[in-house]
C-alpha cells in the first residue's frame, strides 16, 4: 500500500517538474518582445513590402502595356501612311488635310491626358473626408514586424528565475474611422476586440481575458475629444507628430487620455501610430498573475499601428 502511494506521489511530482521545466525552457528560448510602435520603422516596412509587390507585378504590367501600345500604334501608322499615299496620288490638298487631322487628334489626346493627370494630382492632394481602418484578412505574426493595422498593450513583468520581461499583446481585429478637414483631424473612433488579444503565451492570454472580463466587455474604444491640427504639407508626405486627446473605454470604464500620435501619407494610405500610458486599476483591471510571475506592473502602454484608406 505504501509503495503504491509513493509511486503516485512520485508520478505527481514528476509531472509538476516536467511542466515547470517546459515552461522554463519556453521562457528561456523565446525571442525578445517586439519593438514599440514607431512611424519611421512602420513606413519603411510598408514601403519595402509594396516595393516587393510592385516588382512582382511589373513584368505582367510591362508586357501588357507594351502589347497594348505597340499594336494600336502599328495599325495607326499603317492606316495613316496608306491614307497619305492615296491622298498624295489623288490630290496634294487632301493629303495635307488628312495630315492635319492626324495631328489634331494627337493634340487632343495629349490634352486629355494632361487634364487627367492634373485631376489625379489634385485628388491625391486633398485629404479631406472620411478614412477607414484597413483591416487585414491574414495579418500574419503580430509579434514580428507587422505591416497591417493592429492595437494592443505593453506591460513589464518580473518572472521567477527569469527576471524582467515585457509582455506584448496585439490584435488585428480593429475597426474605426477618422475624418479630416483641409487642416485638421476633426473626428476619430477606434474599436478593438479585446478578446482576440494575443501575446507570446496562450497561458497569459487566458489570464488577460479574465482580467478584462472580455465576455462581458468585448470592446475597448477610443473617441477623439479635440481636433488635432495637421501640417500644411501632410498631403505631400510630410509627417505629423503631436498629441491626440480623447476618451478611452476599457472594461466599461472611460477615462480621458492623450495619445502620442505620429502620422504620414504613404501612397494612398494614411499610416498612424500612437501610444499612451495607462494605469490598469483606473479601469477596474487587476493585473493578472501566475505561479511563475513574481510581479506585474499596474501600469502599461496602450499602442496602435493603423492604416487608413478611403
Amino acid at each position: 500500500m505504501m509503495r503504491r502511494v509513493k509511486i503516485i506521489i512520485g508520478a505527481i511530482v514528476a509531472v509538476v517538474v516536467l511542466a515547470v521545466a517546459a515552461v522554463a525552457v519556453y521562457l528561456l528560448t523565446r525571442g525578445e518582445a517586439p519593438e514599440a510602435v514607431d512611424l519611421e520603422t512602420t513606413v519603411a516596412r510598408i514601403e519595402a513590402a509594396e516595393t516587393t509587390g510592385d516588382s512582382l507585378d511589373e513584368p505582367a504590367d510591362t508586357d501588357s502595356a507594351g502589347d497594348g501600345t505597340s499594336e494600336p500604334a502599328t495599325g495607326a501608322s499603317t492606316d495613316d501612311a496608306g491614307d497619305v499615299d492615296v491622298a498624295s496620288s489623288d490630290s496634294p490638298d487632301e493629303a495635307v488635310t488628312t495630315s492635319n487631322i492626324v495631328v489634331d487628334e494627337g493634340t487632343t489626346s495629349t490634352d486629355e491626358g494632361t487634364a487627367a493627370a492634373d485631376q489625379t494630382v489634385d485628388g491625391a492632394a486633398d485629404l479631406a473626408g472620411v478614412w477607414n481602418v484597413e483591416v487585414a484578412e491574414n495579418p500574419g505574426d503580430l509579434q514580428g514586424e507587422p505591416t497591417v493595422s493592429f492595437a494592443g498593450f505593453r506591460v513589464d513583468e518580473v518572472l521567477n528565475n527569469i527576471g524582467d520581461f515585457t509582455a506584448v499583446g496585439r490584435t488585428a481585429r480593429v475597426s474605426g474611422s477618422i475624418e479630416l478637414s483641409d487642416t485638421a483631424l476633426v473626428a476619430a473612433t477606434v474599436e478593438v476586440q479585446m478578446g482576440t488579444l494575443q501575446t507570446d503565451s496562450s497561458f497569459r492570454d487566458g489570464r488577460i481575458y479574465q482580467a478584462l472580463n472580455t465576455s462581458e466587455f468585448p470592446l475597448a474604444t477610443f473617441t477623439l475629444a479635440e481636433p488635432v491640427e495637421l501640417p500644411a504639407g501632410m498631403a505631400d508626405g510630410e509627417a505629423f507628430s503631436g498629441s491626440a486627446e480623447g476618451d478611452l473605454t476599457i472594461k466599461g470604464v472611460t477615462n480621458r487620455v492623450a495619445f502620442d500620435l505620429q502620422a504620414q501619407l504613404v501612397g494612398d494610405r494614411i499610416v498612424a501610430v500612437g501610444s499612451s500610458a495607462v494605469v490598469f486599476s483606473d479601469y477596474g483591471v487587476t493585473a493578472p498573475t501566475a505561479p511563475i510571475v513574481v510581479s506585474v506592473e499596474d501600469n502599461g502602454i496602450m499602442e496602435f499601428q493603423l492604416l487608413f484608406t478611403r
